[in-house]
């Protein structure tokens, strides 16, 4: 090409010459920069837009002139001696000085021609003006240094050629460091296997994505998201690789935290004996927790199966109730709150309690169900345990009370027929003696026998008072003689005469269908209820009402106290009230205890007429 610069051709003198004319002319019509130079680096030939665009002219480019156009900062020189001892393809990016003195980045691209031996002849290449592409790649990088997030860009081959501010400010390292060494701020633990799936991934050229931990520049170490994509042109040719590290330190933390929190409540699920479940109601498949599947005695492995739904071990005789109850929860009318048999694979039958609700979207419309589970097969065992337990003391105590009524009856008989009928021969005695002694012809000592005589029948008087009283506490004949309602009505009289306490009795009837037990029971509730009146409610009336109502005898007891306390009447504190309790259920009755404060008590005590007590039978 030189020759084309150094001499004027005659287009009819040589067909080559025309040829070689016309190809300058081509050549520097190109809006580019079009240059050749000697196997040694020196130019031999520049086009007419590198001297336009320099203001050189070709006797100051040709040589080794051209490189005084170029910056110096940019190390073209050092590059270009590099690539022509190599002998391979050169590019590079460098500030060329334009007429006016301003420089602009090119990119700057050469090829060697060889000979049949293999022997560069010359180089060629191009320079491309890339200022405005540069330009806008500092406005890119600027926006990615400034984004929180850790960018960064690899060539085809993986290698590191850019990484942004966050990435450098992270790792305290420069630039350059990082591309010579990229994986320095990976933990060791994680590099292996980092490496393996990179590789692995490079190789096939798709999309990556990792976990690692990389190191911050005071040494600590945090969990980042590394996703890598590929970019590739038009062809499919990988261009470029593009990244980011996403900072997940506190992510993982919480997962860990989630975790644990997970852990320890399946372990207190364990102990308690309670998983939970979660149904989705759009596909209408059920997940249970792991505590379910050891409550239903199902292997853990079935966790991926097709089961779907509660009915598949719930015991026949239950499915009906609880299919009813999820259809229930399932339209809003209540709550899901049941107890349910399940069927063990082994055929073992235990006691389930769940509960649960249904999670809606913001138009109400219910998408998933979630509650718990909880068995308790010992609970209900040992509450029928402590039933059967309750029954026995009761047949006990009923046996013990009937007893004790007996024995009563006997000591109240004995008293009555025996000491009560010596005590009445004996005053008998004493009114004769009286008699005699009254006599006018009885000297001094026979009136002092008068005397301690009438203090004798008076004490016999007494003493028959006490007996007639203990032996209607033990027994009270009325009951025997007259039967329940007269008794009662009785009792009221003397304990008004008494205390001073008036009562007031409003019976239906004179006879009522309660056995001799009930009777007695009912007869003694009175007796208690009367002798709380009397010492703690500072009552000055009592209206005692007894009547037969559906099957069964009521009898209500009200003051006008002083209104006992929801606690006192519970009667945890009270062993009279305890034993009023526990005399209406050993007769198979109930009673109910309510106070208004300032306003009295109100005792109703119900019987059922013609059946025996629960535990009645026992003690006879």
């Amino acid at each position: 090409m030189s020759q084309i610069e150094s001499k004027t051709y005659n287009s009819d003198a040589d067909g080559t010459s025309n040829l070689e004319e016309r190809l300058r002319l081509i050549i520097d019509a190109i809006p580019a920069i079009v240059w050749r130079k000697l196997p040694d680096g020196s130019a031999d030939f520049l086009n007419q837009h590198f001297r336009e665009y320099t203001g050189l002219s070709l006797e100051a480019g040709l040589g080794w002139g051209w490189m005084s156009a170029f910056h110096p900062d940019d190390r073209l020189m050092e590059e270009w001696r590099g690539a022509l001892a190599a002998g391979k393809p050169f590019e590079k990016e460098a500030r060329l000085r334009r007429a006016d003195g301003q420089y602009r980045w090119f990119l700057i691209r050469a090829v060697p021609l060889r000979d049949e031996q293999g022997n560069i002849v010359n180089w060629y290449g191009t320079s491309i003006d890339i200022e405005d592409l540069k330009r806008a790649e500092d406005r890119i990088r600027l926006v990615i240094n400034t984004i929180p997030t850790m960018v960064w860009t690899l060539q085809p081959d993986g290698a590191v050629d850019f990484v942004n501010q966050r990435w450098l400010d992270y790792t305290g390292l420069t630039l350059e460091e990082e591309i010579e060494d990229p994986t320095g701020p990976v933990h060791p633990e994680d590099l292996p296997r980092v490496m393996e799936k990179w590789l692995v991934d490079v190789a096939a050229g798709e999309p990556s994505e990792d976990e690692m931990r990389l190191r911050r520049a005071d040494g600590e170490y945090r969990w980042f998201l590394v996703r890598t994509a590929p970019l590739r042109d038009e062809q499919g040719n990988l261009v470029k690789w593009y990244g980011v590290s996403t900072d997940i330190e506190d992510l993982k933390r919480a997962e860990a935290a989630l975790k644990e929190s997970q852990l320890r409540l399946e372990e207190a699920q364990r102990i308690a004996h309670v998983g939970h479940w979660d149904r989705d109601l759009e596909t209408g498949r059920i997940t249970w927790s792991d505590e379910i599947y050891r409550i239903l005695g199902l292997p853990l492995e079935e966790r991926d199966s097709t089961r779907t739904e509660w009915l598949d071990v719930v015991h026949p005789e239950d499915r009906q109730r609880l299919s009813l109850a999820i259809e229930e929860m399932q339209r809003g009318i209540r709550r899901f709150d049941v107890e349910f048999r399940i069927v063990r694979p082994n055929g073992e039958v235990r006691f389930l309690h769940s509960q649960g609700g249904v999670i809606r979207d913001e138009r109400g419309r219910p998408l998933r169900m979630f509650g718990t589970a909880q068995d308790i097969t010992e609970s209900r065992r040992a509450e029928e345990q402590l039933k059967a337990t309750n029954e026995q003391l009761r047949a006990l105590s009923a046996s013990l009370q009937f007893a004790r009524e007996e024995e009563g009856i006997r000591i109240a008989r004995e008293l009555h027929d025996e000491l009560g009928s010596a005590l009445t021969s004996l005053k008998w005695d004493l009114e004769g003696m009286e008699k005699t002694l009254s006599d006018p012809k009885s000297g001094p000592e026979l009136a002092s026998m008068k005397k301690k005589a009438k203090a004798m029948k008076r004490l016999v008087d007494s003493t028959i008072d006490v007996v007639r009283r203990i032996s209607a506490e033990l027994r009270p004949s009325a009951l025997d003689d007259l039967g329940l309602v007269p008794a009662i009505e009785l009792h009221a009289q003397q304990f008004q005469a008494r205390t001073g306490i008036v009562c007031n009795c409003d019976f239906s009837s004179d006879k009522v269908g309660l056995n001799q037990e009930q009777s007695t029971a009912v007869f003694r509730i009175l007796q208690e209820a009367l002798t709380n009146v009397l010492r703690h409610a500072q009552a000055t009336r009592v209206d005692i009402r007894a009547a037969e109502e559906d099957g069964e005898f009521i009898l209500t007891i009200s003051d006008n106290g002083k209104g006992i306390s929801e606690d006192e009447a519970s009667g945890v504190h009270s062993l009279g009230l305890l034993g009023m309790r526990e005399r209406a259920i050993l007769i198979g009755g109930k009673i109910d205890i309510a106070g208004v404060e300032g306003k009295g008590t109100v005792i109703t005590l119900r019987v059922p007429i013609g059946r025996a007590g629960r535990a009645s039978g026992a003690g006879k």
